[in-house]
């Protein structure tokens, strides 16, 4: 309901999924791994849950019952349990990450993005990291849709001693930088600022932008050119937007 609401408030028609949305929860962590491995490889060691193109699932495994609970139960099944887990420093990020795989779901089945087609990955990438910031405290469900991401706003920061002039162009012509493990937390930081950006300082082009890529085709892939050319045409000249975007970021606190 956050999600469907947050971009019917900016124009954006959201559509009912045709099917339900499968997420596969796992009892624990070993079960988890073993039957990810095949699909994700070695990184899932490291990852905690995840959205799968291929199959339209969201995988992960019951974190009530993981080692990080700590003196919480095996199994948190009450709220008081619940909340006890909530409560420990690094239930936000372990939230925060099932939510950016749940809005990747959400946005594959809710026509914002269409499954195969060659939509950015800065884009996807950028609203899910941007509905990741959870407010745990709130008694209302999940809150802090949009809040400045600290955790990113830092890493954009650092990256901005080393950050090459056409760094936004890379960014956007095609998905190298997220695929590299030596750029990929530099290009996630950028995705994630740009998004903030360009939905606080150009809310109506962004939707504009929006329209186009959830008119794409599947199994059709653009190419570098038309990527940039497509961003062009809705929010101007890559230099002044840049430019404009480094005085924008510098200023969020």
């Amino acid at each position: 309901m956050a999600f469907t609401n947050f971009w019917r408030r900016r124009g954006f028609d959201i559509q009912q999924p045709e099917f339900p949305l499968v997420a596969v929860v796992f009892a624990n962590r070993d079960a988890y791994v073993r039957y990810s491995r095949a699909e994700v490889g070695e990184a899932i060691e490291s990852i905690i849950g995840y959205y799968s193109l291929r199959s339209n699932r969201m995988v992960m495994y019951d974190l009530t019952g993981s080692q990080a609970a700590g003196r919480v139960p095996r199994t948190a099944t009450t709220a008081a349990q619940i909340n006890a887990l909530l409560a420990r420093p690094e239930a936000g990020r372990q939230v925060a990450t099932i939510v950016h795989e749940a809005t990747h779901q959400i946005a594959f089945n809710c026509g914002l993005h269409i499954r195969y087609s060659d939509c950015p990955r800065w884009f996807s990438e950028g609203i899910a990291v941007y509905f990741e910031t959870p407010d745990l405290t709130s008694a209302r469900g999940w809150r802090g849709i949009g809040a400045v991401h600290r955790a990113r706003l830092a890493q954009f920061r650092d990256y901005l001693r080393r950050r090459p002039a056409n760094s936004l162009q890379t960014l956007l012509r095609d998905d190298r930088r997220f695929l590299d493990a030596e750029q990929g937390l530099d290009a996630y930081a950028e995705a994630w600022s740009l998004t903030y950006f360009l939905l606080r300082r150009y809310p109506n082009k962004y939707i504009e932008y929006l329209r186009v890529l959830s008119d794409k085709e599947p199994l059709i892939e653009d190419g570098p050119e038309r990527r940039l050319l497509e961003f062009q045409d809705i929010f101007g000249e890559l230099r002044e937007l840049d430019d404009e975007f480094l005085r924008y970021m510098l200023r969020v606190r």
